[in-house]
Parts: C-alpha cells; sequence; structure tokens
C-alpha cells in the first residue's frame, strides 16, 4: 500500500461522514478535506511515478 492509497482512504472517509453530516457548514468542511486529500493523493502518485527511486502504485 502507498501513501496515495492511503490518502484515497482518508478521502473517502472524508466523503462518507460528509453524506452523514447534518449541518452544512460540517458538510462543507469535510467536502472540501476529502478533495485536499484527493489532491495529495494525485500529487503524490505523480512524483512516484516520475522519480524512479520512489515506490510507486505499480509496485504492488
Amino acid at each position: 500500500m502507498t501513501f496515495a492509497d492511503d490518502y484515497r482512504r482518508y478521502a473517502m472517509e472524508c466523503l462518507r461522514l460528509a453524506h452523514d453530516a447534518s449541518d452544512p457548514d460540517d458538510k462543507a468542511r469535510l467536502l472540501q478535506m476529502a478533495q485536499a486529500w484527493y489532491d495529495l493523493a494525485d500529487k503524490i502518485a505523480a512524483t512516484a511515478a516520475n522519480d524512479p527511486r520512489l515506490p510507486s502504485d505499480r509496485d504492488e
């Protein structure tokens, strides 16, 4: 499992919590957090794909 996989799991958890949130402000904040985790996952996956010294999703 890579860091990118972990970050995607965190994003999914934020989405789950947002779905269950009744307060609109909480829901919006959780959706923003999910997007930030997805963005970070994409960034770290791209970095790993371009640097052979780092583990990537291909290595699993």
